[in-house]
C-alpha cells in the first residue's frame, strides 16, 4: 500500500433523468418547469466540482521472498482455496463443508456484512435528491348565524391540497461522496473479515479433526501394547506357577500393565472433547456429537512452494480488511476537510389545491417555490479543524495497524514454514527410531523365551517401543497441525471461496 493521494470528487448526477417523468402529467407543467430549473442549477454546480486531497502515509515494502520457504515442495498451484482437500480425506472434507454452511460465528459475520452494506446504501442515498409527496382533504359544515329576520344557514365545506417537495444538497466539495466511500470501504472490510472468519473456522475444524485422529492412533498403539503386556503377564504367571519365575516378576509385569491401562481413559476423554468441539463448530448440540470413524493411515500434504510475500499480503483477509479500513479513514478525513467549504442546497415545493363552499364559486390553484441555499462555516470555535485533526489521527492509527498486520503476516508465514520443516525432519528421524525400537522389543521377547534375557529386559524394550511409537504419532499429529497453520498463514480460502464467487 504505497503513498497515494485520496481524492473526493463529485460524480455526474443523473438528476434530470430521474425527474423527467414528472413532466408527463398535463396538470403539472409548472412543476416540471420548476424542477427542470433545479436540474439546470445543479448541472451548473456540478460543472465546477472541487476535489479534496488526502495523503495516505506509506506502508512497509514486502520482501522478495520468505526466508524459511522451501525451495521444493507442493506446486505453487496447489489448491489454497479448498486446502483441506489436500489431505484426500473425505470425512475431513465433509466436516469442513458442513461446518462452513452451519457455523453460527459465520452467520454473525454474514449479518455484519449485510448491516455494513445497508449502512453504505444509506450513506450513498445522501448523494441524491429526496422526493416526497403530501396530500390532505377536508370536509365539514359551517354553522353561520344570519342577521335578525333572516334564516340561519349551514353551508357545506370541502377541499383538498396536494403537494410535491424536492430537496437536494449539491455535494460540490465531496463531503457526502466521501461519506459514501467510507461506508463502502467499511462494508468491504466486513466482507474481508467474513472471509477471514471462514478461514479460521475451516482451520479450527481441521485442527480438531486432525488432533482427534492423532489421539485415535495413539489409543490404537496403546491398546496393542496393552495386549502384548497382558500376554506377557499370563506367560509370567505360568512360569511362576511352574516355579521358574519370582513373584517380583509377576508384580513387575502387572505394574506395567496397570500403568498402560491407566492411560486409556485420558485418551478417550480427549477424543470426546475434540468430537464435541467439532459438533459445536458445526452448530450442533455438543451432547449429540457424532463419533469419529476409525482413523485412516497418516498423511500430510507437502508444504506449498512458490509463495511470495507480496502475493500472501494481497491474499490474506485480515490484511485486506485493514487496507479497506485505511481507505475508510482516508474518506472520512476527506469528508472532514470538506466541512471547511460551503454547502449548497436546492429545494422545490409545488402544491395544487381546491376549496369549495356551498353557494359560492370553487377556488383552485397551483403554486410552486424554488429555493437555493448556501451554508458557509465562518466561526465554529475550532470544531472543523478539530474534526480534521481527529480524522488525520485515525488515519495514522489505521495505517499503523495495517503495517503491523503486514509484519505479523510475514512473521506468521516464516514461523509456520520453519515449524513445519523442523517437524518434518523430526518425524523422519523418529520413524527410524520407532522401527528400531519395535525390532528391539521383538528380539528381547525371543531372547527371553530362550533364556538369554531377563524379564526386565523384555519390559524395558516393550515400554521403550511404546514410547517411541507414541512420540512418532504425536510428532506426525504436530506435522498435520503445522500444515493447517501454514495454510492459514498463507491466506487460505482466497479467492475461490463461495463468497468471492457470489460477489
Amino acid at each position: 500500500m504505497p503513498d497515494h493521494t485520496y481524492h473526493t470528487r463529485l460524480f455526474s448526477s443523473p438528476l434530470t433523468q430521474r425527474i423527467s417523468a414528472l413532466s408527463t402529467h398535463p396538470r403539472r407543467g409548472i412543476l416540471a418547469a420548476l424542477i427542470t430549473g433545479i436540474a439546470s442549477i445543479a448541472a451548473a454546480g456540478l460543472a465546477g466540482c472541487a476535489t479534496v486531497d488526502v495523503t495516505v502515509p506509506g506502508s512497509i515494502a514486502a520482501p522478495a521472498a520468505f526466508s524459511e520457504a522451501p525451495a521444493e515442495g507442493a506446486p505453487a498451484a496447489q489448491d489454497l482455496a479448498q486446502w483441506w482437500q489436500n489431505w484426500n480425506d473425505p470425512e475431513l472434507t465433509r466436516r469442513v463443508t458442513e461446518t462452513l454452511a452451519a457455523n453460527l460465528d459465520l452467520r454473525v459475520a454474514q449479518a455484519r456484512v449485510a448491516e455494513a452494506r445497508a449502512i453504505g446504501q444509506v450513506a450513498e442515498s445522501a448523494l441524491y435528491p429526496t422526493l416526497s409527496a403530501q396530500a390532505r382533504a377536508a370536509r365539514g359544515v359551517a354553522d353561520l348565524r344570519s342577521p335578525p329576520g333572516l334564516p340561519d344557514t349551514s353551508p357545506g365545506l370541502e377541499g383538498h391540497l396536494a403537494g410535491l417537495t424536492v430537496a437536494w444538497e449539491v455535494d460540490v466539495f465531496g463531503a457526502r461522496r466521501s461519506d459514501a466511500l467510507a461506508a463502502a470501504a467499511v462494508a468491504l472490510s466486513a466482507q474481508e473479515r467474513l472471509r477471514g472468519t471462514r478461514l479460521l473456522i475451516a482451520a479450527d475444524v481441521a485442527e480438531n479433526y486432525l488432533a482427534a485422529r492423532g489421539l485415535q492412533r495413539r489409543l490404537q498403539q496403546l491398546d496393542r501394547s496393552t495386549e502384548i503386556v497382558a500376554q506377557l503377564l499370563s506367560y509370567t504367571r505360568a512360569r511362576y506357577a511352574a516355579g521358574q519365575a519370582l513373584s517380583y516378576d509377576v508384580d513387575r509385569v502387572s505394574e506395567q500393565l496397570g500403568a498402560l491401562q491407566a492411560q486409556r481413559p485420558v485418551l478417550t476423554s480427549q477424543i470426546s472433547i475434540r468430537e464435541r468441539r467439532l459438533a459445536l463448530l458445526a452448530g450442533q448440540v455438543p451432547q449429540a456429537a457424532a463419533a469419529l470413524s476409525p482413523p485412516p493411515a497418516f498423511f500430510v500434504p507437502a508444504s506449498p512452494a512458490g509463495q511470495v510475500p507480496s502475493d500472501v499480503i494481497e491474499r490474506r483477509p485480515d490484511v485486506r480488511a485493514m487496507a479497506a479500513l485505511v481507505s475508510a479513514q482516508a474518506a472520512r478525513l476527506g469528508s472532514a476537510k470538506a466541512e471547511r467549504f460551503p454547502r449548497f442546497y436546492l429545494t422545490f415545493l409545488g402544491q395544487d389545491g381546491r376549496l369549495h363552499v356551498d353557494g359560492l364559486p370553487a377556488l383552485s390553484g397551483t403554486g410552486g417555490l424554488v429555493g437555493v441555499g448556501v451554508q458557509l462555516p465562518i466561526f465554529t470555535a475550532g470544531r472543523v479543524q478539530a474534526g480534521i485533526d481527529a480524522g488525520d489521527a485515525r488515519l495514522q492509527a489505521a495505517q499503523a495497524e495495517y503495517n503491523q498486520t503486514v509484519l505479523r503476516t510475514l512473521e506468521e508465514v516464516d514461523n509456520a514454514y520453519s515449524q513445519r520443516s523442523s517437524l518434518d525432519q523430526r518425524g523422519a528421524r523418529l520413524a527410524d527410531v520407532a522401527a528400531t525400537a519395535q525390532r528391539n522389543s521383538q528380539n528381547a521377547t525371543r531372547l527371553y523365551e530362550g533364556g538369554r534375557r531377563t524379564l526386565q529386559d523384555v519390559l524395558d524394550a516393550r515400554i521403550g517401543a511404546l514410547q517411541r511409537a507414541d512420540e512418532l504419532i504425536q510428532t506426525q499429529t504436530a506435522q498435520a497441525l503445522a500444515a493447517v497453520q501454514l495454510y492459514r498463514a498463507l491466506g487460505g480460502a482466497w479467492p475461490g471461496d463461495p463468497e468471492s464467487a457470489r460477489h
